[in-house]
């Protein structure tokens, strides 16, 4: 499925037309820790808080007045949905939308205030293909894929007209990968302006049948989903994204929700940026890469694309909690002792001249293998990160040899 340069050109009026571009913003705490230009190019600032929009946008607006009077239907976990609704809303038709049961109650709100009809099936976006196959079986409207259609891959390539714009010698950007439709777009606008800039994206460790597959050579479909990104959880290779992504990537890897969570939090300290998993996710591999081998990245422009933002708030605590202990910020110690007086004060002492701060304590002299005279403490700290804990821990382990690090 390749697609004409002009068909991208074509998107960028279109839309030109009725969005602005998403803005960029050079992170200056950011590229003081990587030795590096460090850029965000934020898609979550956009009016449904994804790039989503660009695509579905562009699809909408070349139906036909007999095509629009149908109608437009569209499976999601939430993104997808919201710009579907949105376009749909612009263009004064109707939209149907099918998310997963277990869908982030804002994406199934916010699609619904944009005038589109919700309808829960399944536990999968594979189910809800399904469902909407059937439902257009009974009734006849256009289906807008969320990545496998020309019109919405061009969409999405816009955003690479705007990096072009905006970052003049881009050496390096970072993706997500969900079904593809986003990074084959920008790689593809890329390769026809003759950039240079590598492109180099990442699929969470736990759904990453598309990352698999580009680096197996065949396709690898994922069971499970387990994954909080839920924006990028697709489960299913569809062959021809995997071509088109082949063609246009530099590399692919994994990154755990635990690095995606750490990322979350990056962004929202160093860069006040409300990022959901996927948009969080081009920072995690960054670093991720950048750990295994600085000197490649030294001095070059780096663009990470925040591709979204609409994160659940009851799922944003939890997120963050996993984001501080992988920074080693928050971290639990366990500590077995004599059950004699002063002992405890004698801990916190040095928890305290060390400078961490206690977030919690239990004094335990019941588990198994404390023995009758003795007893575990278990200290939830808080502390300023990883230098901060070897130095505690180096501290503690003077008086106490067989504390350690339970998370």
């Amino acid at each position: 499925m390749k697609i004409d340069a002009q068909l991208f050109k074509k998107a960028q009026k279109v839309l030109s037309e009725v969005m602005d571009p998403s803005p960029v913003i050079y992170n200056e705490w950011l590229s003081g820790q990587y030795g590096c230009d460090v850029y965000l190019k934020l898609e979550n600032m956009l009016p449904i808080g994804s790039f989503k929009m660009r695509g579905a946008t562009f699809k909408i607006s070349q139906l036909t007045a007999a095509e629009k009077k149908q109608g437009v239907l569209a499976v999601s976990a939430g993104n997808h949905a919201q710009g579907v609704a949105w376009a749909a809303k612009k263009f004064g038709i109707k939209a149907t939308i099918v998310m997963p049961l277990g869908s982030p109650l804002t994406k199934i709100r916010n699609t619904e205030s944009l005038g589109a009809q919700v309808i829960l099936h399944g536990h999968s976006i594979e189910e809800c293909f399904t469902h909407a196959q059937e439902m257009m079986k009974k009734k006849k409207m256009i289906f807008v894929h969320p990545f496998h259609d020309p019109l919405v891959i061009a969409g999405q390539g816009t955003v690479a007209f705007e990096i072009l714009k905006q970052i003049p010698k881009v050496d390096y950007v970072f993706s997500a990968i969900g079904g593809g439709g986003l990074v084959s777009g920008i790689g593809q606008v890329m390769k026809n302006e003759k950039s240079k800039a590598k492109i180099i994206a990442g699929q969470a460790s736990g759904c990453s049948p598309m990352v698999d597959t580009l680096n197996s050579g065949k396709v690898v479909n994922s069971e499970n989903g387990d994954t909080f990104a839920d924006g990028i959880r697709v489960r299913k290779v569809n062959e021809e994204m995997w071509h088109l992504l082949d063609g246009v990537l530099e590399s692919s890897h994994k990154v755990d929700d635990e690095k995606m969570a750490w990322a979350i939090l990056q962004l929202m300290e160093k860069a006040r940026v409300i990022a959901e998993g996927a948009g969080a996710l081009p920072l995690a591999l960054f670093d991720q890469l950048w750990q295994k081998n600085p000197k490649k990245f030294k001095g070059k422009k780096i663009c990470l694309v925040v591709c979204g933002g609409n994160i659940d708030v009851n799922l944003l605590e939890r997120i963050i909690d996993r984001g501080l202990i992988e920074s080693h910020r928050k971290v639990t110690i366990t500590v077995p002792i004599k059950d004699r007086p002063g002992t405890l004060h004698q801990l916190t002492g040095i928890i305290k001249d060390v400078g961490a701060n206690v977030l919690q304590v239990v004094h335990d002299r019941d588990s198994s293998g404390t023995g009758i005279t003795g007893a575990r403490v278990v200290f939830t700290l808080e502390t300023k990160g990883e230098e901060h804990l070897k130095t505690l821990l180096k501290e503690m382990k003077k008086d106490f040899p067989l504390c350690q690090v339970v998370n």
